[in-house]
């Protein structure tokens, strides 16, 4: 059974918090600089939809929830037992990376399939609010002049080919205005990249 719409986000605001302050999350960053709360990054790509024009409620709430799955030790079945929506919990299961056994690479690959094969506007938009909001925070400290690989996995040529496929899958598929938000932060990270001399 489904929650009502009128308590759903407010529901998926508290569950989320919740579950990454337990966990005692917060945005990656490098020794020294400021590391804010896991939220404000959820918060984020909810207000990144919702600037989009979506206002249904099931994706935003996803939007609060959308790390859960993959971070903070939720399936599908127990977060929508959770937050009594099945479909705010499969929205959340679609763009999680769950396989942390096998390579970034091959993470990365089949996230991409599954967006091509699910072929789904509100997965896309939702997969591209985030991957805004993670441009936006990487060009913040690439702005200090931190390497890309001071506060992630991998470094520069890597994180960027990984943005750049995902920017051919939501070109034409998510809302005008989120895409070009993606897209700026997009050259941007290119642009300060090339300023720490990579071509």
């Amino acid at each position: 059974m489904n929650a009502p719409d009128d308590a759903l986000v407010p529901n998926a605001m508290r569950l989320a918090e919740y579950a990454h302050r337990q966990r005692n999350h917060h945005r990656k960053a490098p020794p020294g600089e400021d590391r804010p709360a896991y939220f404000l990054h959820l918060a984020e790509v909810a207000w990144l939809l919702l600037d989009s024009g979506i206002r249904d409620p099931e994706p935003v709430a996803a939007a609060y929830l959308h790390d859960i799955i993959e971070d903070c030790g939720y399936d599908e079945t127990a977060l929508a037992e959770a937050i009594g929506n099945a479909r705010v919990a499969a929205l959340v299961a679609a763009v999680s990376e769950t396989a942390k056994n096998q390579s970034w690479e091959i993470r990365q690959q089949h996230y991409r399939e599954r967006l091509a094969a699910l072929n789904d506007p509100v997965i896309l938009a939702l997969s591209c609010a985030d991957k805004t909001s993670n441009l936006t925070d990487m060009n913040r400290l690439m702005a200090k002049g931190h390497p890309v690989n001071s506060f992630t996995k991998r470094g520069f040529e890597a994180q960027r080919a990984k943005f750049e496929a995902l920017d051919a899958l939501f070109q034409g598929r998510t809302p005008e205005r989120l895409h070009q938000r993606f897209q700026r932060a997009l050259a941007e990270f290119r642009e300060w990249g090339q300023t720490q001399g990579h071509p």
